[in-house]
Parts: structure tokens; sequence; C-alpha cells
């Protein structure tokens, strides 16, 4: 395992939200959107497995983004 740092920051990339959408009639089905805002990290250490490629890898891995602990400005609701 790698256990590492990072240090509070404030980026912008895309986000994928999924949602589960129940039609009349028919089982649950997943339906994506995408969208792009700034938005903030706070500093947070924790390890998993070590990546190939770190760049291409850590973009595809869930994130939890915790609003309530705002690096720059007020937090978002």
């Amino acid at each position: 395992m790698d256990a590492h740092n990072h240090d509070a920051m404030v980026h912008d990339h895309q986000h994928v939200h999924v949602t589960h959408y129940l039609r009349h009639g028919s089982d649950l089905e997943h339906e994506l959107a995408t969208h792009a805002h700034p938005h903030d990290h706070p500093a947070v250490a924790h390890q998993h497995e070590v990546h190939t490629d770190p760049a291409k890898e850590h973009e595809r891995e869930a994130h939890v983004h915790d609003h309530r602990l705002a690096v720059h400005g007020t937090a978002a609701s």
C-alpha cells in the first residue's frame, strides 16, 4: 500500500454523478450527468494500492468532497 498526503487545494475538473431513475413500469436505470466547477479539497492523508500511472489513475478514482471543510472562502452547501 502507498500511504501519502495531499495538500489542501482549489481546482476544477469534471464530476460524474450517477442517479438511479425509476421509469413508470420499468426497472431502475442509471443516468449519468457531468459538470465542472471550481471546488476545494481539504488536506487528506490516505493509502491505496500503488498507481502504475498516477496522473491517469488518480483522476478516475472516486473522491469524497466534504464541502463543510472549505479550504478558501465559505463552504458550499
